[in-house]
């Protein structure tokens, strides 16, 4: 049901994938780690709701290997704080805990920008999402949708390991970057 209220916002980056394989190793981490699956996966399937408030042309400014600088930062907090506000409203409708809500939109108003996850859960929402470019289906969709090359990619993630904080996401990570290491021939 969360999947359907949340998928009008996520057509504008196309992120519909990106949530569904974000959402896959978020029951993979909960599974390992623990943690409050009432909070997590609703985090995770909201996640990029608020890239809906941004106009496309913008979209590629504000993320990504080669987005950097006050603009980019601007461009990621607007997007974290209007989609703290759209799952608060998505959250209310299906009647859910008020508690569990102030707790998914704080942690979906600091997703990218938060340096110091202050939960287990948050530091699960910050490695789902993180996981998708490990992915094979992630990791051939940023290439294009960045266009950067392979290799460069592949560069990318193995600096990204040391922003994962749980030892399953790094494990799972690890893993996924020398298949994606193994499929381009750089082993």
């Amino acid at each position: 049901m969360l999947f359907r209220l949340a998928e009008p916002y996520l057509s504008v980056r196309n992120d519909l994938l990106h949530t569904q394989v974000a959402h896959q190793y978020c029951l993979r981490l909960l599974s390992a780690e623990g943690g409050d699956q009432r909070i997590v996966e609703p985090a995770v399937i909201l996640h990029d709701v608020g890239w809906s408030k941004l106009p496309p042309e913008q979209l590629k400014i504000a993320f990504g290997i080669r987005a950097g600088g006050p603009e980019a930062r601007r461009l990621n907090r607007i997007h974290e704080v209007e989609g703290a506000v759209i799952a608060g409203r998505l959250l209310q409708t299906l009647n859910y805990d008020p508690g569990l809500i102030e707790q998914i939109t704080e942690m979906i108003e600091r997703h990218d920008s938060g340096k110091h996850p202050e939960s287990l859960e948050e530091k699960m929402l910050k490695d789902a999402d993180k996981l998708w470019r490990y992915s094979g289906v992630g990791f051939r969709q940023e290439v294009e949708r960045q266009g950067v090359g392979r290799h460069e990619m592949v560069r990318f993630l193995e600096r990204l390991l040391s922003a994962l904080f749980t030892p399953t996401a790094l494990l799972l990570a690890e893993e996924e970057l020398k298949t994606r290491a193994r499929e381009i021939g750089t082993t």
